[in-house]
């Protein structure tokens, strides 16, 4: 082949791979990470060192790129690197350029979804995301996490997936543990999703303050700065929160059918239910998850029932 074949078809896969890259989830991914996942090296490391940083370029700009300059074994890394990364792990690589292709469903994330034993049919509304995120999904009448996955590989043909949908779409195709147990009640290490996980995330998205007051019931002390946005927060404020939290603890149960009949009966028996929340590996999210399930089973010191009884109860000043 000669040098200038080979710059020509260089030239061209390169622009392939520019095309197909700039709408997916994966070009703010450190080709680092990338690369490991394909068995690749590449010799640079950073939060900037994405495909971002080099997909603005033609073949011929990229050469004059810092780091790459005089190095053509690099650029065929990076290349390789992108190419092998299509082929094996992106959920858009079936995709080309043709209205017939379009029109097929991706099924690369109903595999990924069954490998790591999470429901396709897990409801829409317990996913986490950014409240201008779940409003979109609601807008579009979206019912399952399969749907919401469908909803973003058709967003990201016609523009560029942002936000914290599209941290999810990419921790998904990445099978990573972390990122995925960000959104959904996913057990790192073991696969499935779970209850204890799932209240765990409510907890997590309760405002700073009211995570420091459920924080305080457990008996961890505050320093004066926590106190003070504590006592900011008016009695009334924390009710709401708190009665809206426990209506999405309800809804997790209502899912979690098994296991929330196991924690019932761990409360109802004097067991410890402290162990049941211990596989969410994060101890404060733990001792948060705790209080709310205690206030979804249980009853309080004071012997008021009901759901207000138990939130006066548990957080009367």
């Amino acid at each position: 082949m000669t040098e200038d074949k080979f710059e020509k078809y260089s030239t061209e896969e390169w622009e392939h791979l520019r095309k197909r890259f700039f709408n997916s989830i994966l070009n703010d991914t450190e080709i680092a990470k990338l690369g490991q996942n394909v068995s690749i090296t590449w010799p640079f490391k950073g939060s900037d060192e994405t495909p971002t940083k080099y997909i603005e370029y033609t073949f011929e700009e990229l050469q004059a790129v810092p780091g790459l300059v005089g190095k053509t074994k690099r650029i065929h890394i990076l290349m390789d690197i992108l190419r092998e990364t299509l082929a094996f792990d992106d959920p858009f690589s079936d995709m080309v350029d043709t209205v017939e292709a379009e029109s097929q469903e991706d099924d690369t994330f109903e595999r990924i979804l069954a490998k790591l034993n999470i429901p396709t049919t897990y409801p829409s509304t317990l996913v986490h995301f950014t409240p201008d995120t779940k409003e979109l999904l609601k807008n579009e009448d979206l019912k399952t996490l399969l749907e919401v996955i469908h909803f973003g590989q058709k967003l990201a043909r016609s523009v560029v997936v942002g936000g914290d949908l599209k941290s999810f779409l990419n921790g998904l195709a990445h099978k990573d543990e972390v990122g995925i147990s960000k959104h959904i009640p996913y057990r790192r290490g073991e696969r499935g999703l779970h209850l204890a996980e799932a209240i765990g995330l409510i907890a997590a998205d309760l405002d700073a303050p009211i995570q420091l007051e459920l924080l305080r019931r457990t008996g961890i002390g505050l320093t004066e700065e926590e106190t003070q946005q504590v006592a900011s927060v008016s009695q009334a404020k924390l009710e709401a929160t708190l009665k809206e939290a426990l209506e999405q603890v309800a809804a997790v149960c209502q899912w979690f059918t098994a296991e929330a009949t196991d924690l019932e009966q761990v409360f109802a028996t004097g067991g410890s239910p402290e162990r049941y929340f211990i596989m969410i590996n994060d101890p404060r999210r733990e001792r948060m998850a705790l209080v709310l399930a205690r206030m979804q089973y249980g009853i309080d010191d004071s012997g008021k029932g009901g759901l207000f009884g138990k939130i006066s109860g548990l957080f009367g000043r």
